[in-house]
């Protein structure tokens, strides 16, 4: 009895686990559409993002930087050259620190959270959509 009460416990955190990753991937998707004004934006993630990686739709994911319209950093150890002058989206806040982040997307005590940079906007010339305002520091 406790092998399949064990058995269903493990079903439903994969289940669960699984549907955090659709939510995440949604989310990364829809403000890389947000940034990127295309049908099929070209990303490069210089990192691991399991959710994106494993439930990208509308996105086209490259192996290097030279074709990306987007990068999505999850890290800046050995970061390379020809990625700088991509527009970069980090995921983690301190990843804002870096000036050439237009913005991220990061998870804060179990909550999302979304922030980008006003001078970064316009120094990138990218115009968001209006419902992600109140994402914008001035």
């Amino acid at each position: 009895m406790k092998l399949i009460a064990l058995i269903s416990l493990f079903f439903i955190i994969n289940i669960l686990n699984a549907d955090d990753m659709k939510i995440e991937s949604s989310i990364y998707d829809k403000l890389i559409h947000a940034v990127i004004h295309t049908s099929k934006p070209h990303v490069y993630i210089y990192g691991n993002i399991n959710s994106l990686e494993n439930h990208h739709e509308n996105i086209v994911l490259e192996h290097n930087c030279t074709k990306a319209d987007i990068v999505v950093v999850t890290t800046f150890n050995n970061f390379p050259l020809e990625c700088s002058d991509k527009i970069l989206l980090g995921t983690k806040y301190s990843h804002t620190k870096d000036s050439r982040v237009l913005g991220a997307f990061f998870w804060q005590k179990g909550r999302p959270n979304i922030i980008f940079y006003q001078k970064r906007l316009e120094d990138y010339h990218v115009t968001l959509d209006n419902n992600l305002n109140e994402f914008i520091e001035k």
